[in-house]
């Protein structure tokens, strides 16, 4: 098949969360790697598309009825949307995205050959020390329980909780879904400098931190595009479950003592 594999000819592409940032770059890529792109947000997206649906993920009826208009099939979902904080956080990062995703199985808009792919955050590392509450979470059946599940527990309500959530979710999923021949996966970016990560309370230190430490500064969005539009071609066709680190070797190198401080220490779990 050869350099094949990577494009997306004759494929159509839905991006959750492609007006801007990561949402953006993977859109603009996938058109030119001979897609077909449906954006899906608040807003009107400002890059390459064939198609936008508005889209609110706090508002239920709003995925219920953006999925109405899709009639094609959807050959790769791409789970872009994400915000740092704020009351809606829970939905945004996973409670809306996941009825979406199961929403679009459902309704047959996802079948063999198709693929999912995720952006989630090194902040999401340590994923598999919480497995208890992060099981609660998915345990959830609904859009509604999973958000009574969140009122009842509001110290969970942050930003690194829910990428881990997403990130086993993945890993949950991947077994049953590879059945029916559909692959899901994520990744986790570093710094990344987008309108996002700019508005972010403590952006600035910890790209400043980060820059001191690995010699080079947070990524672009087009560099994050590349990994997370791989992972949902046919090139990563024995790929599933996993979530790939694309942080230039943050994590790594905490993982492993080559790097050391503060901000290491916030995203790393080190074993005993």
């Amino acid at each position: 098949m050869g350099i094949e594999a990577f494009r997306f000819d004759g494929k159509h592409a839905l991006v959750v969360g492609g007006a801007s940032g990561m949402g953006q770059a993977t859109g603009d890529l996938v058109k030119e790697l001979g897609g077909t792109v449906t954006v899906m947000d608040v807003k009107e997206p400002l890059g390459a598309h064939d198609r936008f649906i508005q889209l609110d993920l706090v508002d239920k009826a709003s995925i219920d009825a953006a999925l109405d208009q899709v009639t094609d099939p959807v050959h790769a979902l791409f789970s872009c949307a994400g915000i740092s904080g704020g009351a809606p956080l829970p939905q945004i990062n996973f409670i809306g995205q996941r009825h979406l995703i199961e929403s679009a199985l459902d309704r047959g808009l996802l079948t063999r050959g198709a693929s999912i792919a995720m952006i989630a955050s090194i902040g999401g590392m340590g994923w598999e020390h919480d497995l208890d509450a992060i099981g609660e979470v998915l345990d959830t059946p609904d859009y509604e329980t999973a958000v009574k599940w969140i009122e009842a527990n509001p110290e969970r309500n942050d930003y690194s909780f829910f990428k881990r959530v997403m990130i086993a979710y993945c890993g949950r999923q991947a077994p049953d879904l590879m059945r029916r021949g559909i692959r899901i996966n994520a990744t986790a970016p570093g710094p990344t400098m987008t309108p996002l990560m700019a508005s972010t309370e403590g952006w600035q230190g910890f790209e400043t931190g980060f820059q001191a430490m690995m010699g080079r500064p947070g990524s672009t969005a087009d560099e994050q595009a590349y990994p997370l539009v791989f992972l949902a071609s046919d090139a990563a066709s024995f790929v599933s479950g996993t979530c790939l680190i694309v942080d230039a070797g943050f994590i790594g190198g905490g993982m492993t003592g080559a790097l050391e401080g503060p901000m290491v220490d916030a995203l790393v779990k080190r074993r005993a």
